[in-house]
């Protein structure tokens, strides 16, 4: 059996597992006989949901560039020689890492962001979510620099190595072999903790079904439907993160 066939059977076995556990949960709701998924079709609504499901996607991708490069700041901060910067990086960190993430999101929106010259409610939730991965995605450049010892920069500079070539042949395939598999996780937990933007009235995908269940009192059906959607959104990304994790790894 080639490996073409495991990944597929693999799919289908997942696929029939997560079928399986719908069907479950929706035989032990005590309503059942009340249970209609079609009503959350009808009318505009799988227009809303389309939208959402888009928008939930876009603000995980930006979530996700942005936090990597507001990681790498605070990663360079954190290990500044000035005390002021290193301490202010540490502070950040920590106040980062005691706060809940849907407390965060509501300060910064409503206590910082509503006071600047900017308009956009979407933005204002990205940047929210941005300044929250920040200190998570700085652990991951802390620990990856880590495991490049000291002997391979003396090398790179014994063999006299442009910093163009120390970062593109020893130092950048090193960083992103040991960076990417806990991206994975940061990049799940994007996906999920941009629900919690719904707070803040942006029309992502947990807002749009919430307002459907809302208006059709269709709770369960609504939650079996986001459970569904948001592994639509993270199983092909982490798969997509694998593939490039398997790239990464074969460069030489």
């Amino acid at each position: 059996m080639n490996k073409y066939m495991k990944k597929t059977l693999s799919l289908i076995a997942a696929l029939s597992f997560y079928g399986l556990l719908i069907f479950v949960i929706v035989m032990l709701y005590p309503g059942r006989s009340y249970f209609n998924m079609g009503a959350m079709f009808t009318g505009t609504y799988p227009k809303f949901i389309i939208s959402g499901f888009l928008l939930t996607i876009w603000i995980s991708i930006l979530t996700l560039i942005g936090s990597l490069i507001f990681g790498f700041i605070l990663y360079l901060m954190n290990n500044s020689k000035k005390d002021t910067i290193r301490y202010i990086a540490v502070i950040y960190n920590e106040t980062v890492f005691g706060s809940p993430l849907i407390v965060f999101v509501v300060v910064v929106y409503y206590m910082v962001w509503n006071y600047l010259p900017f308009e956009s409610r979407l933005y204002g939730g990205v940047v929210a979510l941005i300044l929250y991965m920040g200190p998570y995605m700085k652990n991951l450049f802390e620990g990856a620099i880590k495991t490049i010892d000291d002997l391979q920069f003396q090398a790179m500079t014994v063999f006299g190595f442009t910093t163009f070539q120390k970062y593109r042949y020893i130092i950048l395939p090193q960083l992103l072999r040991v960076i990417v598999p806990p991206l994975i996780g940061n990049l799940t937990f994007i996906i999920k903790g941009s629900s919690l933007l719904n707070f803040i009235a942006i029309p992502e995908l947990y807002y749009q079904i919430t307002g459907i269940q809302y208006d059709n009192y269709l709770a369960v059906e609504g939650y079996l439907l986001m459970f569904v959607m948001y592994l639509m959104i993270t199983i092909p990304l982490i798969r997509v993160t694998k593939f490039f994790e398997k790239k990464v790894a074969s460069w030489n």
